[in-house]
């Protein structure tokens, strides 16, 4: 399991919980990167604060359930597929549409 991934088993999730597939931190840079978005833009599209995300793709600290679902539900909105980890290999994402 990355060690960087969240739990959906508690309401305040750590980077070091087990992988339950919601977002990893690097997810969510793969993602903004696909998307040319800076931290200050998921922020500002998930309507979160920018130190938020800084945050958790440093790894310093978790992230609420509820905040990790609302990333999640923000990229995927913007075309965004998550592929989860397996046998065949890690966790990652890619585009479902071209970004504009």
């Amino acid at each position: 399991m990355a060690k960087h991934s969240l739990s959906t088993d508690s309401p305040s999730l750590n980077p070091s919980a087990p992988d339950s597939g919601l977002l990893t931190r690097e997810q969510c840079r793969a993602a903004r990167a696909l998307l040319q978005w800076s931290q200050c833009d998921l922020a500002g599209r998930a309507r979160i604060s920018a130190a938020t995300v800084r945050s958790f793709e440093r790894g310093h600290s978790g992230i609420k359930h509820s905040t990790a679902r609302l990333l999640r539900l923000t990229f995927e909105a913007s075309g965004v597929r998550f592929i989860e980890a397996d046998a065949g290999g890690g966790a990652g994402v890619c585009l479902t549409k071209p970004v504009p």
